[in-house]
Formats: structure tokens, sequence, C-alpha cells
């Protein structure tokens, strides 16, 4: 069943790809030595047969028959004639000198060459007796045929060679690539094996568990950090969906109780006009309270699942700030509170400008309703190597070890009960916050005083040099 599922897997069956490429570039090479090979033989021995024809015909023209046949004889001798074929006849074909018995029977004519098998008897070669000779024939003066050639044993032993060193290479480069890919398999499914082993015991409710991760770095390494990020985030996303659902179920039962009663005390004051409509103006109120928090946990939402992602361009900090500090200025007059801004630079963000008014706003609304009343709320905006956006207020603040508390949806502390609000304020000021890729800084105002207040600093990245570029030219 192991190899079964063994010779199923991509790393077997990519070892045999490898395997058959290597295969394929042996035998490419191999027919390309055999074939530049061969051409390069016979051109060697036609080139030498045609020099020893014509230093025959030399020798006839300057020494005569006798001289000729003083030479066939001396190359047929059989201690010097190799593979060397010579055979002189009379006008009538018949035998005066050579190694040939007699003229070849039908021989295969490709063109001036012919091909006929040999009948030696010097050659000192056991196959030469079943070779194939290749020769070229010439007509002498007088009537006397004349013919030189080579026998090809040698060269269909030297093929043969070829053919066998293919075969043997084949078979090794098979065997060495199936072995090579089967120990890359082997540590490739046992990477794999890990992984998957470690998702089933997620899946099985280990939800804590990990990927194994090793030292080399290596793409399966990388894949089991991406892969342990994703956990992380499905994580934190569920523990916020569990811890949302619980605070719904507390937050949410006064308000849908209160809710309840003012409506009931409307059913019951049928007799008095006056109070049955206080009762509905204030369950009407409550109705509003409900969905101003359903509205900011869909704000929220959409900000962590980055709805808006695809809208954001270079925004203006400074104009979206002072927009929000207009709105938020009679408001803090109300209250005898007063808003100070302060510009320093032209500070850019790239973002959602809608987003980022409503996180300003949230801002500036917990410093309008937690800051001390008849005290300033300072808002400023730089520039610099990381744009910046500070809400601070002199109120109460919040205690240090409460700070990241705060950020989580339906937290609101025990001085901020009797205030009216959802506590998903600083919420969705850090979902947004993460979706433009910033911070969000809680400090004190004043750390060494008994109402230190609180400062709320939005801390962005800067955008790309030719991004601001484009941005100062528009």
């Amino acid at each position: 069943m192991r190899i079964t599922r063994f010779l199923r897997t991509t790393a077997f069956r990519l070892a045999l790809i490898y395997a058959g490429i290597f295969s394929l570039s042996v035998i490419l090479l191999f027919l390309f030595i055999f074939w530049t090979t061969s051409v390069l033989v016979d051109r060697q021995r036609q080139q030498a047969i045609v020099a020893d024809l014509n230093d025959l015909r030399d020798e006839f023209a300057s020494l005569g028959l006798a001289g000729l046949l003083d030479s066939v004889i001396d190359r047929s001798r059989p201690d010097r004639v190799g593979k060397g074929v010579y055979l002189l006849t009379n006008p009538d074909f018949a035998p005066m000198a050579g190694n040939l018995s007699a003229w070849p029977k039908a021989p295969i004519q490709q063109g001036l060459w012919m091909r006929f098998p040999i009948e030696a008897r010097r050659f000192g070669d056991p196959e030469a007796e079943r070779s194939v000779a290749e020769g070229l024939a010439a007509q002498l003066p007088g009537g006397y045929h004349v013919l030189v050639g080579q026998y090809t044993a040698p060269q269909r032993r030297m093929q043969s060679a070829i053919i066998q060193a293919l075969f043997w290479s084949l078979a090794a480069t098979v065997c060495l690539g199936l072995a090579g890919g089967l120990l890359l398999s082997r540590n490739m499914i046992r990477r794999i094996e890990a992984i998957n082993r470690s998702a089933e015991r997620i899946m099985q409710g280990e939800v804590m568990h990990r990927m194994p991760v090793g030292q080399s770095n290596d793409e399966f390494d990388r894949l089991a950090e991406n892969l342990n990020r994703m956990l992380e985030e499905i994580e934190r996303l569920v523990g916020g969906i569990r811890a949302v659902t619980d605070n719904i179920a507390h937050d949410l039962r006064s308000p849908l109780t209160r809710l309840k009663s003012r409506l009931e005390i409307a059913l019951n004051a049928a007799d008095d006009p006056s109070e049955r409509s206080a009762a509905i103006e204030q369950a009407i109120q409550e109705a509003d309270q409900l969905l101003a928090t359903f509205g900011a946990l869909l704000s929220i939402a959409d900000a962590e699942a980055g709805a808006r992602r695809a809208d954001m361009t270079s925004v203006d900090l400074g104009g979206v700030v002072q927009d929000v500090v207009e709105l938020y200025r009679p408001l803090a007059e109300e209250r005898g509170a007063s808003l100070d801004l302060n510009l320093h630079g032209h500070a850019t963000a790239q973002g959602n400008r809608q987003l980022l008014f409503q996180a300003v706003a949230n801002l500036i609304d917990n410093a309008v309703k937690y800051g001390a009343q008849g005290q300033r709320i300072a808002v400023a905006v730089a520039d610099g190597p990381s744009p910046t956006i500070a809400v601070a207020d002199f109120g109460l603040g919040i205690p240090a070890e409460e700070r990241g508390h705060v950020l989580e949806r339906f937290v609101r502390l025990d001085t901020s009960r009797t205030t009216p609000g959802s506590g998903l304020g600083l919420s969705l000021v850090a979902a947004i916050a993460h979706q433009h890729g910033a911070t969000l800084e809680l400090t004190d105002t004043r750390p060494d005083d008994r109402s230190p207040g609180l400062t709320a600093i939005l801390r962005f990245p800067r955008e790309p040099e030719e991004r601001l570029a484009l941005s100062s030219a528009a």
C-alpha cells in the first residue's frame, strides 16, 4: 500500500519525467555522435580509395602494365593489405593481380561507387569473409580494369560499439535518474507528510498546534511559516468572533431590556399621552443606539476585511483632520472644552479618506466625552519619516495594563460605564489603522499627573517618493 501511494506521488512522477528527459538527451547525443562518426568515416574511406586509384592510374601511365601489376601485387600482400581491396583484370575481367578471386557479380551501384560482398584471402580479419566492401572501378587504356576499395567490417564494429555504449549509458541514466528521484521524492514526501499530519491534528481540535519549521529556510519552511501565520490570524479572528458573540450577548441585553420596558410602558400608558410619548421617544433612542452599535460592528468588519482597499489614494491628512475638528468644535464648546489644531508640514498617506475621517472622528469623540471638562483637546498632524495624527485630552486616561484590552470590541472601563457608548470606538479605529498599515498607540498626555489624560497617535507608513511626486503635481 505504501509503495502504491508512493508511486502516485507528484515527486515520483517528477522523478520519472526528469529520468525521461535525461534519457532522451542521451539518445539524441549518441544519435548525433553515431551520425557524425559514420559520415566522417565514410568520407575518409572514400577519399583514401580515390587517392589510391589515382596513384594506380599514375603508375600505369608512367610505368605501363608491368609497373601496375607490380604495384597491385605489392599492395595486396598479406603483410600490408590492411583494409584495402584490389583487383586488376584483363579486358575480359579475368583476374591478373589483387586479393579478390573474381570481379564482383551484381554489385550495388550508388553513382560511381559500388558495394559488394568480398571473398578475400589475405585480410587477416576473420570477419572479412562476411563483410561488405565499397569500391571504385576504372577502365585503363588497353581495356584493362582496376578495382580499388576497402571493406567495412571495422566501421560496422565501431557502430556496434556505439550502439552498445548507448544502451548501457541509457540504462545507467535511467537507473541514476530514478535513484536520485526516489531519494529526492522521499525527502519531499517526508516534509509534506509532516505538514499533513499537523493539518490533521489541527482539524481534530488541536487548534494551538502549528506546522513544523526546519532550519534550511527552503520552500517548505517558508510554506510552513506562512501557514502558521495564517493559522494565527484565523485563531485571532475566531477568538474575536467568540468575544464579539459573548460581548453582544452581555452588552446588548441591557439596551434590549430597556427597549422592551419602554414599549411596555407605552402600551400600558394608554390614558396618559405624555407618558406614552416619553416612553416611545426613549424606546426610539434605545433603538437608535442599537442601530449605531450594529453599524459600528459592520464598519469594523469591513475594515478588517479590507473591503475598501481598492479605493485607496493619496490622502491629505491635515485636510481630513481639519474637517473633523470643524465638525466637533461646537460639541466641544458645549462641554466647555476647546479644540486646538496644529499642522506641522504637509502630511499625506495612502488610504481611504472616508475611513480615515471616521477614525479621527472616533478619537476626537472619545476625547470630548472622556476628557476633563473645561480643558483643551490638542489635535496635531505632523509630517516626517512616519506621518502622524495625535489627539490628546487631559482626562483620567487609561491605565497602561488596559490599553491593549480597550482595543477589543465591546470593552468599556468601569469609569466610562455611565457615559453613553458601545465600546466599539477604539476597536473601529484599530481596524482602520490595520487596514492602512498604520499603528495606533495609546500613551499618557501627562505621565506624572493624577489625571494623566490620554494621547492617541495614528502612525502611518510613508508614501513612496514617486507617489508623493504625483500627488504634489496633481
